[in-house]
């Protein structure tokens, strides 16, 4: 990947993209995207039972991700679907490449319906506007949608603009993001484009089209965890849930679809001895004159190619690799690859062979790598790997974070303090003293603000102002006391709430247990009640009998960890959650698997 590509998906991340899709030389995957329509007046009816997700309870204006699957539960391809503002029927939105094998898939059940089927990717001109700043800029240049804000669309709604034109809700990179259809007879599209070039938002947005962005989209889709038919799923070859779609894409509460059985079955029963995953390989240490990317870019040439059996340092198989990338989110080589039972739990460490027996060293995550679906979840983000890269002294690069997040979010009161914190600690007291009066700007009412201006007035020997610091924090504390005193009473009163419900709840099952003494749920449910109540010890045990008794049920794997690091148990734990881990890899329990893997890298850290 040269250096280029990743510069622009770094500058893409930090400002915001705007892309003419499928235009001006070669393109592929998301940036050449396209439409299937789908009327009639069975649409809704047929569709339903042909797709993976809910489509007659859409109202108009409405969508979801969904999937066409075979009768035997292997992926075809997947979409956003779109139920048209007008009522007129259904879009799917897709890459190009895959829309014939679609309609034709589609087309063999559309006999006895009374429903359209059409390729209409060639009449709209397609733009795409994607980044934290997407909602910003769409409203400044093509006004509020109605009453509604850009800001507050949900994920995959769609609705009319002038002209006859579409506005979608759709990421291609994991952050926020807006397709836009414009009918080709008309000829706005030029015209739609540059008034999105020419908001005041979009001064520093990067502008792309043809073959470069499609190499920055590649890179942007791997961080974003997007799966690529044909690439990472070849069509027709892998079952749903072992491409990691199921779900985003699926409805278990919509009814009768084809494929839907086999699905069902491998939720309920089945353990699938190959799942996607993501891997994050190491850079050994090297000379000060290689460049992070060349570092990278030579352990990606070391791996397996696309498909090729993925092997361990003693040869044995444990899977195959799809999609790889540099990583600038990451700073580090990415791949997916399909794990077997024994090596996909995340956290696992890999030592692999690539090429020319090469030993590369990968840890397993979950994917996406990376995923800010709007400016709070960007500016979170930005904020979180900021404070890890100050635990590991990269200050330099922890600062640099925190101001692009404020830039993004200047209202961001705790990106001032972290930044003001570092810069402090740092002895750049004069910056540290001016991001903690920007600070005072959004949090007016916080003594914590004056108590650090205090101590840098002192670090930098102006004991008067030191001392007018720490009286406004006194004032300050004082004036909080009695809003406090509120909030506590208001507290108080709902934590009372939840004990009474605790205890109910603790009488409810251990009546059941007198009756049957190892009843998983009872014992789960008294766990649960008796950790409310505080009672770590006793909830411990009885979690404990829970795990015993339901080997396999993840939430109590969770929710047993979690008691005892209450009782500062932090090695029992550590051990409980990664058994977790692999009883919820095992079975796809998606939720309880990433709040397991949060929680043992903190306990991992904090060692």
């Amino acid at each position: 990947m040269s250096n280029s590509v990743l510069n622009l998906v770094k500058k893409a991340r930090a400002t915001g993209l705007l892309a003419v899709l499928g235009k001006d030389g070669p393109a592929s995957g998301i940036a050449d995207l396209g439409a299937i329509r789908v009327s009639g007046p069975d649409a809704a009816a047929f569709l339903h039972s042909q797709l993976t997700n809910e489509v007659k309870a859409l109202k108009p204006g409405e969508g979801n991700l969904s999937a066409r699957v075979t009768r035997t539960g292997t992926l075809v391809r997947w979409f956003s679907l779109h139920a048209l503002p007008d009522n007129s029927g259904f879009l799917l939105l897709l890459e190009r490449e895959g829309i014939p094998t679609l309609l034709a898939d589609l087309g063999k059940y559309a006999i006895i319906d009374d429903v359209q089927l059409a390729d209409v990717s060639d009449d709209y001109e397609w733009l795409a506007l994607q980044g934290s700043s997407a909602p910003a800029i769409a409203e400044s240049a093509l006004g509020k949608i109605g009453s509604e804000s850009w800001a507050d669309l949900a994920e995959c709604a769609v609705r009319p603009l002038p002209a006859g034109a579409l506005g979608f809700c759709r990421s291609l990179t994991g952050d926020s993001g807006f397709v836009l259809g414009i009918p080709r007879e008309t000829g706005d599209s030029a015209m739609v484009f540059e008034r999105l070039r020419e908001t005041p938002q979009s001064k520093d947005l990067l502008v792309l089209s043809g073959a470069e962005l499609a190499d920055v989209l590649e890179v942007m889709r791997i961080e974003a965890g997007i799966v690529r038919v044909g690439v990472d799923a070849p069509e027709g070859k892998y079952v749903l849930p072992e491409t990691g779609l199921e779900s985003q894409v699926v409805s278990y509460s919509k009814g009768c679809y084809l494929g839907q059985e086999v699905i069902a079955r491998i939720r309920t029963y089945g353990s699938l001895p190959n799942v996607l995953r993501g891997m994050i390989f190491d850079m050994p240490p090297a000379a000060p004159e290689v460049t992070l990317n060349a570092r990278a870019e030579g352990i990606l040439q070391k791996l397996p190619d696309a498909g090729a059996d993925l092997l361990l340092e003693d040869g044995k198989k444990v899977g195959f690799i799809t999609s790889r990338t540099h990583s600038p989110v990451l700073e580090a080589p990415v791949a997916y690859a399909y794990l077997d039972r024994a090596n996909r739990m995340p956290g696992t460490k890999l030592k692999l062979k690539g090429k020319s027996d090469a030993i590369v060293t990968a840890t397993v995550t979950l994917l996406p790598f990376y995923k800010a679906s709007d400016l709070k979840a960007r500016v979170t983000f930005l904020h979180d790997r900021a404070i890890r890269l100050f635990a590991e002294e990269q200050d330099d690069k922890a600062i640099a974070l925190l101001e692009e997040a404020l830039r993004l979010d200047p209202t961001f009161a705790d990106g001032y303090e972290a930044l003001g914190v570092i810069l402090g600690r740092k002895s750049r007291f004069n910056e540290a003293i001016e991001i903690f009066k920007r600070l005072e700007d959004v949090a007016p009412n916080e003594p914590m603000v004056h108590t650090n201006l205090s101590l840098f007035y002192m670090k930098l020997g102006d004991k008067v102002a030191a001392e007018e610091e720490k009286a406004k924090a006194t004032v300050k504390q004082f004036s909080r006391f009695g809003a406090l005193k509120k909030d506590e009473q208001r507290a108080a009163e709902e934590l009372q709430k939840k004990r009474d419900d605790a205890l109910r709840k603790k009488a409810m099952f251990e009546e059941v247990l007198e009756i049957d003494p190892e009843d998983p749920i009872a014992l789960f449910g008294l766990g649960n009640a008796l950790s409310a109540l505080d009672d770590y010890a006793s909830a411990e045990a009885a979690l404990a009998r829970a795990t015993r008794a339901d080997k396999d049920n993840s939430a109590v794997y969770l929710a047993h960890g979690k008691v005892l690091e209450m009782l500062n148990r932090e090695a029992d734990a550590l051990r409980v959650y990664r058994e977790g881990m692999a009883v919820a890899s095992r079975k796809g329990d998606l939720m309880p698997l990433k709040e397991m893997e949060r929680r043992s890298v903190l306990l991992e850290r904090s060692k």
